[in-house]
């Protein structure tokens, strides 16, 4: 009975390795990643649009990638999708990432054109639960040799526009907190081989609304730390003796970073 419901356990505990890879003129670049980070299974984000004069030469890629990683015993599924458009771009990597939510998912950023790379970039911007998936950008040893002024494409064919889409961001209110916590922020009493920063929760009230008393602690609760806790994972609150301290998580100081400088229009 206790090895059926270990068994049990495991399989419901197990997460495949899932890439999910555009397929353009590369090869390396698609191949390397899915072995060294041992996947299980590669969709390759492949043209839909098959009367396109590059085609037939970006069928042989794709035919070729998946040749080699069936060799490499690596499963592959070409998805369709229109290499020129941003937003479908965004709406299929957003898809594959939720049809694989349950396992573990690596998203290549460099091995289709540029708009892939915006547009799988764009669909992760759209998850508040982040820590199944991450993005890589393969670097590749080399580059063809350039040569001025031999480019690598040449002419102008037409000039896609491409449309600004707001992601999200924190109220203004809980930018500054994430300042004042980074600014603030002194070795928290016991984490000093981590090296974890961040200020007592007190102190985050005094600098907010003037003092610490137990109105303002609790509407520090309400309206600032438990949104930056439960919505934007941007804060650790940690116990240490009577006090509670707030250090930034790794989130937190992006969204800090990012967001240093106001909108002044």
């Amino acid at each position: 009975m206790i090895l059926l419901i270990l068994s049990d356990i495991m399989v419901k505990i197990y997460r495949r390795r899932i890439q999910i890879a555009p397929a353009g003129f590369e090869i390396d670049r698609v191949v390397k990643p899915a072995i060294d980070e041992k996947a299980e299974k590669v969709y390759l984000m492949v043209s839909k649009n098959k009367t396109e004069r590059d085609y037939a030469i970006h069928k042989k890629y794709f035919t070729e990638i998946q040749k080699r990683l069936k060799t490499a015993k690596i499963e592959t599924e070409l998805v369709e999708c229109d290499r020129l458009n941003i937003d479908d771009i965004t709406r299929v990597g957003r898809d594959l990432i939720l049809k694989e939510v349950d396992n573990e998912i690596i998203i290549n950023l460099a091995s289709g054109s540029k708009l892939h790379g915006i547009g799988l970039d764009r669909a992760c911007m759209t998850f508040r639960k982040r820590d199944n998936f991450y993005t890589i950008y393969p670097v590749p040893k080399k580059y063809p040799a350039a040569k001025f002024p031999v480019q690598q494409s040449s002419g102008l064919k037409n000039i896609i526009q491409v449309a600004t889409h707001r992601t999200i961001v924190p109220e203004p209110e809980l930018i500054l907190a994430l300042k004042i916590i980074k600014h603030n922020g002194t070795i928290i009493p016991g984490k000093s081989k981590e090296g974890k920063k961040g200020i007592k929760k007190k102190d985050l009230a005094k600098e907010i609304f003037g003092d610490s008393t137990k109105v303002n602690l609790t509407r520090l609760q309400r309206n600032i730390t438990q949104k930056l806790d439960e919505i934007w994972a941007a804060i650790e609150i940690i116990k240490v003796g009577q006090s509670d301290w707030i250090s930034l998580t790794e989130d937190g100081d992006w969204l800090r970073k990012v967001l240093k400088d106001e909108e002044t229009y």
